[in-house]
Parts: structure tokens; sequence; C-alpha cells
């Protein structure tokens, strides 16, 4: 039974390993916050949560004479500083403001990865977006690629075919797979063919071309409409029942043979949604389709054949136990997250941090400090950056690579080795240098003066000072190796670093205590040794951030 519940020591080791394939790294704050928490409270914790997020708003602008920037140069309809997704875009005006509106989504859905709360939301709203994406730019209707964004999150931990009967007739993804161009006549398959393939299934499960031909007579009659260039409307899903095809669906004997009823109502289409759905998760291939995903997701990419015949088919079990539920993936987290599997210790460190993971993971266990929401310019335009240095380590917010998601969870064999390619390497540098060297600065064309020419840099002296004893080089030496590496490292290599760049070469621990309680006490010491303090922590955790430990969690 590998889903036995977690009986072991429960101490700031194990905390930190759960935290981390929970949140985006962990921080001390993190750990601070949890203390003393027992595992079934943490994991409740981090489970409990509602779709706060407030929408996405227009801090962009145009250039215009004189190379000023002027919001009301672009998307005039929306005053500035206010949000974009519920007002009609004017059409035919240029220039097109779908392009700004596209970059602002991506860049509100980083500022919420930066800023998550300390629970689920985001890393699980990010696994449903991994696992049945949507491309934004593709989409190209900012306004449902929002409302997609919004529906991951709002259904993220609770019942999976209720979630993809939604996604169904979710508008962006009716505009990624063709379904809105789906019609009874001239049938469109992508969608009912991704939806077995990709989303509940997998590719050789026992479904045949004649259930794909079938599936996407049932998704017909659904479309977008904007209105017309005089008085147009927000993006919205319609339903015409004269595309739709009224015919029964038959499907083939791996699904029993199973007949969809035609409807002639838009309540009987969705209707015959719902069952075909249904039809779907009443194999018991879904179940193991979708635990193995949110395995490779939160545990790791090997899945031996003990494992599947353990862990994953006791999730799968969980899962079919609980597909009336409305907490069902909530369930089956649980029960993973708190099982004596979770916790083994070929599963500690064992996956390759993805770029969010790495990126964000870094800034907030650094304390990177970033604009407030007033000053809300800036704020997107850091957003932007944050953004922009994950898109080149391959893992674009918004914009996967394709209707699969992102090699690294189904390229066999390198699954998550593929983050750490030789065409990913140099963007994981840039990274580092952009978090621990150059940090963000707002440029000095934003429209708004207070917001223009910010620097927001890590300030490690700030971040040694949550530490037990940062006076002591071994102490400090410790809890960044705690904080930054996914793995154990030896005390040789500790010492190493200490002599390195904290007693630059000397063997005396003085050498660093004394400066280091000298430059705090008086930052603006003139005492040599003391005023090397700042640059000597940038150099040691520069250095450390460069470690393949630092790569793994």
């Amino acid at each position: 039974m590998a889903l036995l519940p977690y009986t072991g020591l429960f101490g700031t080791a194990e905390l930190r390993h759960l935290l981390r394939r929970t949140l985006f790294g962990c921080s001390v704050d993190d750990l601070n916050h949890f203390n003393g928490m027992s595992l079934t409270a943490v994991v409740q914790e981090l489970l409990t949560f509602t779709n706060n997020t407030t929408p996405p708003i227009k801090a962009y602008s145009s250039p215009g004479q004189g190379g000023v920037y002027d919001p009301a140069l672009i998307d005039p309809v929306v005053p500035f500083g206010s949000p974009w997704p519920n007002v009609t875009r004017q059409m035919g005006t240029p220039p097109n403001p779908i392009p700004k509106r596209n970059e602002s989504l991506r860049n509100w859905w980083t500022g919420n990865l930066v800023h998550q709360e300390r629970n689920i939301r985001e890393k699980l709203t990010l696994f449903w977006y991994n696992h049945m994406p949507i491309q934004v730019n593709i989409v190209f209707t900012p306004e449902l690629s929002y409302k997609y964004c919004q529906l991951l999150r709002d259904k993220c931990k609770g019942n999976v075919p209720e979630m993809l009967k939604a996604l169904s007739t979710d508008g962006a993804m009716l505009l990624y797979l063709n379904g809105a161009y789906n019609m009874a006549g001239t049938p469109d398959e992508n969608y009912g063919r991704e939806l077995m393939e990709l989303f509940t299934l997998g590719e050789g499960s026992g479904y045949t071309q004649e259930d794909v031909a079938a599936a996407a007579r049932i998704f017909t009659g659904w479309s977008i409409t904007e209105g017309t260039m005089l008085a147009p409307v927000l993006p919205t899903v319609l339903f015409n029942i004269n595309n739709h095809d009224q015919d029964d669906k038959q499907f083939s004997s791996f699904f029993d043979d199973a007949v969809v009823t035609g409807a002639n109502t838009e309540v009987g289409a969705y209707g015959e949604i719902s069952a075909f759905v249904d039809v779907i998760f009443g194999r018991p291939e879904a179940a193991k389709y979708i635990c193995r995903k949110l395995y490779r997701w939160f545990v790791g990419s090997d899945i031996s054949p003990e494992t599947e015949a353990d862990v994953i088919a006791e999730m799968a079990q969980l899962f079919i136990d609980e597909m009336g539920s409305p907490v069902q993936v909530e369930t089956v987290l649980q029960a993973l997250l708190t099982s004596d599997h979770f916790f083994g210790p070929d599963v500690r460190g064992c996956m390759v941090k993805t770029p969010s993971d790495l990126t964000i993971g870094w800034m907030r266990e650094l304390r990177m400090p970033m604009p407030t929401p007033d000053l809300f310019e800036a704020q997107y335009n850091c957003w932007n950056r944050v953004r922009e240095i994950m898109d080149g380590a391959s893992q674009a917010i918004g914009e996967a690579p394709n209707v699969a998601g992102w090699p690294a969870y189904y390229q066999q064999p390198q699954y998550d080795l593929s983050w750490i390619d030789s065409s990913s390497t140099a963007a994981r540098i840039e990274i580092k240098n952009r978090i621990m060297v150059f940090g963000f600065a707002t440029p000095a064309q934003l429209v708004l003066p207070d917001n223009r020419n910010l620097q927001f840099k890590v300030d490690l002296l700030q971040v040694v000072a949550q530490f037990d004893q940062p006076s002591d080089p071994d102490m400090l030496l410790q809890q960044a190796a705690d904080l930054l590496f996914g793995v154990p490292v030896s005390a040789a290599v500790l010492g190493q670093l200490k002599v390195q760049y904290l007693l630059q070469g000397q063997l005396s621990n003085y050498y660093w205590s004394d400066a280091y309680t000298t430059y705090v006490n008086d930052p603006a010491t003139t005492d040599p040794s003391a005023m090397q303090v700042p640059q000597k922590l940038q150099s040691l955790f520069y250095d450390m951030m460069g470690a393949a430990e630092c790569q793994l969690h």
C-alpha cells in the first residue's frame, strides 16, 4: 500500500520538500509560517483557497509624437490603470489593442505566480494549463483567454469531468482547437481527438478513429461572435442548432458500444458533451492517465513498474471513488502529499526545476522586492521582465509550445532533463544574472513619473539576517545551502565555499564574524574588511546559484 500515510519525522527538511513541490521555491518566511504544524495541517492549508485574483489592467501605452508614451493612443475605451477583460474593444481603430491585451494577460498571470499566496492554487493552475493548454497569441482574443485562465483557477482542485465539460465550450479552447468552426456536415476532429489523446486517455489507450469522428459530431454547433464593426460586443460563445449534428453518436467497443443520443436544443447539445465526458471517465484508463500526469508534476518523472502498480493504481482508484465529488482533485492530492511515498528518499531532490520554479523560487527565497500595486505601471513592467526571462528558458507562460504542453512532461526519456539541455543553459544563467546582479529597473519613458527609473534588487544582508546566526560563517553557509540547494552537499564543499568567499583564504572564522558584525552595526564603516561584506555575500550566492545542486528540488 504505497499511499499509506507518512508517519516519519516531519521536520524542516520534510516541510521544505513539500513546499518546494507545491509552491514556487521555499523561503525562510514560508518555513516560519508553517513551523510547528503537522503534515496534515500544512497540506490542508495548502489545499484551502479560493480564486480571489483581480483582473488584469491597462498598464500599457503607445508612443506618440516625440516618442512620448500616451495610454490614450491605444485601447482608449479602457482608462489607464483599469481592468480591460469586460470592456469591448473598438474594432477597426489602429493600433490594434489585442497584442497589448494579450501581453497584459501574460504579465498578469506571471504576477500571480510571483505574488502567490501560500497555497497550491497557482502551481495547480499551471499544471492544468500544461495539461490542456491554449496559446494566447494564437487564440488572439484576450478576453476569452482570460476567462480560460480563470476557469482553470476556479476548478483546479475540483471535479475533473466537470472541468472538461466546461472546457469543451470555453471560448478560448473553441478558437484554439477549431471547435468554433466545427459544424454538422463538415465536422472538425481536432478537439475531439485531443480530448481523448492528450486530455483524458492517452494515445494508444484503445479508442478508435471512428470514436474520434463520432466525438467531433458531438461538439458541433458552438462558435464565437464579436458583433459587427458598427456594433461590437465582448467575445461571446454562441450555439446554433442548425450547425449541430442532431443524430445519435455510436462509439466503439472500447467504450462498451456507448451511444450518445442526439439533441435538438442548446441544453441538449451540452448534455451530449456531458454524456460523452462521462463515457470517457467510465474507462479506468482516464483515471490512470491523469494521475500519472499529477505524479510527474508533483513527485517525479520516473514511474517504475512498481510505482505504476502501487502508487498510480491507488491514486487512480481514489480518483474513481471520488468521481462525483466536487473536491476530486483535492482528495487525490491530499492522499499523495501526505503519503509515505511522497517523502521517500528517492523522491526528494529528484526533479529539475522548471524555469518558473527557478526564477520565481529565487525571487521568493531571496526576497526580491517588486513594485507595489499603487505603482501599477512599474509593476506590470517588472512582471513583463520576469515573464521574458522565463520565456527565454523555454517556459513561456500562456504560450505552451503546442497542445501537448511542455516537453518536460511527456517527452521520453528526457522528461524534466529537457529543461537543462544545451539550448536552455544560457537562458538559465541569464535568470541568475537578472536576479543576483542586475535586478529589475523601470524605463524612463513610462507614463507615470513616479513609476520611472525605479530599481529593484536583492538585498543579501536582509536575506542572511533571517538566518539563526549569520555572523557564524559555518551556520551561514549551511542555511544558505538549505535555502538554495535541492540536495545536501558535504561539509567539505561548504568549507571550501566559506574559505573562498567569506574568509577570502584565511582559516579563522573571526575574519568573517568581526567584519560582518562591524558592517551590520555601521554600514557606513570605513573598516576595509567590513566594507567587503556585501560583495562577499554577492560572490558567495552567485557561485552557489550556479551549482548543479541549485537546479534540483
